[in-house]
């Protein structure tokens, strides 16, 4: 009868220590970078000095709830936009513009980045009037639409290098002359529903 116990008892050791067996999934952690390319016509400096992740997997395995919160970095420049509340910042600037990038700490390929110029003559057309096609910053861009009173206002889908997401974007020039505001939205299926809020909430009131 001992022989008996001591036998199952071996047997469910030995079957209990092949469960636990097989490697861990391993993971490093996103790029503080977001999808969006650079402005147009100029090499920017960044503030953020962390280091670019090899990573190129988004992380998609769930929905997430994101909250949207003002964003008051350029309201001196009469901008107004709402961006995703806990998403890394970073600002890039160069010789005319700012640029100020939100990045889902989650997802490096989601982003939603804010930038301002006062180069007016970039968005002159040849003919002296204001074509906000002209500084659209992003590569690519398709569905290009001119809107708004005066034509003041474009908008435009982008690619997001890396990804399979299309981006949304809205360039708005000023009336006088003041310089331009641009946004420009990269995110998963998950978090479509921000993109609208978003654009809602963007204004440039030169």
């Amino acid at each position: 009868m001992k022989k008996i116990v001591l036998g199952l008892a071996a047997t469910t050791c030995l079957l209990l220590a092949g469960c636990g067996a097989g490697p861990n999934a391993q993971g490093t952690p996103p790029s503080s970078t977001g999808g969006s390319t650079g402005q147009v016509g100029g090499t920017g400096n960044t503030s953020s000095g962390n280091a670019t992740s090899n990573q190129v997997t988004a992380n998609t395995s769930a929905p997430t709830h994101t909250t949207l919160q003002p964003f008051t970095g350029f309201t001196t420049q009469g901008i107004a936009v709402d961006v995703p509340a806990g998403w890394k910042k970073a600002t890039t600037t160069g010789g005319d513009y700012i640029a100020v990038t939100f990045t889902n700490p989650q997802n490096h390929l989601e982003s939603v980045r804010v930038l301002y110029s006062t180069c007016v003559g970039c968005y002159m057309n040849s003919s002296g009037q204001p074509d906000p096609r002209l500084v659209v910053g992003e590569k690519n861009p398709t569905n290009v639409q001119v809107q708004g009173t005066g034509g003041l206002v474009a908008t435009y889908d982008f690619p997001v290098s890396g990804s399979t997401y299309v981006g949304k974007g809205m360039v708005q020039v000023s009336n006088n002359q003041s310089g331009y505001a641009e946004i420009d939205i990269a995110v998963g299926q998950e978090h479509q529903t921000l993109v609208n809020s978003i654009i809602k909430s963007f204004n440039y009131s030169s």
